[in-house]
């Protein structure tokens, strides 16, 4: 047992505590940016052999390490910073974490409140530094000895955990105040415990369980009109089990009669390859107006966020749909500002084996799909180096055991366009809540903690964004393998019309670079490949193991650019 004798300081027992509340919760990783006030919490959360504890030094990588952690694991990650600036820091991945519904618990030490507001140092107003983005936010006790605040500790910590799960996911910000001393073995005049105090007794909690609410696909089905005009239409969506999300999608669809129009930065596109339900390449098919038109929906059913097409958006918007929207609690997720309600729970699969119902719109939509598909494979199928064909060496390289992180701007783009498994394919993960680049290199880093082997495909300026994430790859003891597409600038803007501002186009949006990107690499001891061939790019993927690598793969973004005009066109 552990008793009170074995801390020297009122700290060290409250962060006992914490740490020990939180490992019987179910915390398994906490992500640490090092500094002094944090002290009590990072020395008892390194001595807790329940929690992996990885220490990151720059805090806005850190943020985005416990991010993807928690994207890859579907379980809160806790994220530790020291007083100050440190915690603004962390505010993009919290942005992020909220957008994504994905859960962190946000630790922010701080000074005591008698030294605030004078000019102590290291010292800012950090409640509510994260604005409104937290699902809960707020401050604790300065740690104390009195058994009803450690109890209050206790409770507080129980309710962050289950906040940050659910029903609406995300991160939540307790800010924590430490006074001195703050090392844990530095005695404290006065100090005593509680009489007889059992830190294991007193932390022991009942099983912490999250209550969801289950829909068959038939429930959902009875509430839709019963029609052949629909789809089912699916964003970005990593499922903690994967075969019973598929099994659901499809039911539903056997049920309805209606289509899946699946995102590629989802993993059931892949996973419901084969089946006729599928629909994959419906941002070129509702290009042709004709098609679009013959089309058109009356009924939806939304699963998740809309996916990245503004193609499908638009199309969307201009039905006027009535739709449901399920699998994305307590928010709206319909940008096109449709006629929806909302069906708080988890697409789960009856069991049963419905009876696929087929109709002449869903024999359109193949149809549509076979001749979308022959097409975008052959713009793709090029030799020259085109950006879209390194997705489709990806889909070669990648089974069902990977992993695929898919950066933001053209890499999630051209999953959209050439991704087309034919059968089960890697997981897939992205940071699709804000849609920025920010932070993407460290989140890969912290899904590739799992264990798992991670691929990440990202972009020259989203890479050099977030090259501070390199400073954790010493030691990295995930497996990742980091493909950037160099093709000198920011490559999505030359397919916006921005691009004809040509007096100032390359200057303010084209914003080339010339940076060295192996002796970026070699500085901090990360592997860095030129693959100059799609074989060396091939042969390249083919490499796994701990560690991290970056391939350089490079492009041109203007004949990128002229070759997809000139395709999507004709």
């Amino acid at each position: 047992m552990a008793r009170s004798k074995k801390f020297a300081n009122t700290n060290a027992l409250w962060s006992a505590v914490g740490v020990r509340t939180l490992a019987n919760l179910g915390l398994r990783h906490v992500v640490i940016s090092p500094g002094s006030r944090s002290t009590p919490l990072a020395f008892a959360f390194a001595e807790n052999p329940e929690i992996g504890t990885t220490v990151a030094l720059d805090e806005r990588s850190a943020g985005f390490i416990a991010l993807g952690l928690a994207k890859a694991t579907r379980e809160p990650v806790a994220l530790l910073c020291t007083s100050g600036t440190a915690g603004a820091n962390y505010l993009p991945a919290v942005i992020e974490a909220r957008l994504s519904a994905t859960p962190l618990l946000v630790l922010t030490a701080d000074r005591p409140p008698e030294l605030r507001d004078c000019h102590s140092g290291q010292t800012i107003t950090q409640n509510g530094l994260f604005g409104g983005y937290p699902v809960w936010a707020t401050e604790a006790a300065v740690p104390s000895t009195d058994l009803n605040l450690l109890r209050y500790w206790r409770q507080l910590l129980v309710d962050g955990w289950q906040r940050a799960q659910g029903p609406l996911a995300g991160p939540v910000h307790l800010n924590l105040p430490f006074r001195d001393p703050l090392p844990p073995s530095e005695p404290e005049k006065g100090y005593k415990a509680p009489t007889g105090f059992d830190l294991d007794a007193f932390t022991a909690l009942p099983v912490c369980a999250q209550v969801d609410s289950l829909l068959t696909p038939a429930s959902v089905a009875d509430l839709l009109p019963k029609t052949e005009r629909g789809v089912i239409v699916v964003g970005p969506h990593a499922p903690a089990d994967r075969q019973e999300f598929a099994d659901a999608l499809l039911e539903l669809s056997h049920l309805t009669g209606w289509p899946v129009l699946a995102d590629g930065a989802g993993t059931v596109r892949g996973d419901l390859a084969g089946g006729g339900r599928l629909v994959s390449a419906y941002d070129l098919i509702l290009r042709d107006p004709k098609l679009a038109q013959a089309l058109r929906p009356t009924a939806a059913i939304f699963v998740g966020p809309l996916p990245t097409s503004k193609v499908l958006r638009a199309w969307l918007k201009d039905s006027d749909v009535v739709a449901l929207q399920v699998n994305r609690a307590g928010e709206n997720v319909d940008p096109t500002h449709g006629r929806w309600t909302r069906l708080d729970g988890t697409l789960t699969p009856s069991g049963e084996h419905a009876k696929a119902t087929d109709n002449a719109r869903l024999s359109a939509w193949s149809k549509a799909q076979q001749a979308a598909r022959a097409k975008l494979e052959r713009i793709a199928r090029v030799d020259w180096n085109f950006e879209g064909r390194v997705v489709t060496l990806l889909e070669e390289a990648l089974g069902p055991d990977d992993r695929l992180f898919i950066g933001s701007s053209m890499p999630v783009r051209d999953l959209e366009w050439f991704y087309h498994p034919p059968g089960p394919g890697p997981e897939v993960l992205c940071n699709r809540g804000a849609n920025g680049i920010d932070g993407t290199v460290s989140t890969a880093f912290g899904a590739s903690l799992d264990g798992k082997r991670t691929v990440l495909l990202c972009g020259d300026l989203t890479f050099l964004h977030d090259s501070n994430a390199l400073l954790s790859a010493y030691g990295h003891m995930g497996d990742l393998t980091v493909v950037v597409v160099n093709n000198q600038g920011g490559g999505i803007f030359n397919h916006l019309a921005v691009a004809k501002e040509t007096k100032r186009f390359e200057q303010l949006w084209g914003t080339p670079q010339a940076a060295d990107l192996g002796k970026l690499c070699a500085a901090h001891g990360v592997r860095h490949d030129h693959a100059e061939t799609w074989t060396a790019l091939a042969r390249q993927l083919e490499r796994r193991g701990k560690g991290v690598r970056v391939i350089e793969f490079r492009t041109d973004r203007e004949a990128d650019a002229a070759w997809r005009l000139k395709s999507f066109r004709r």
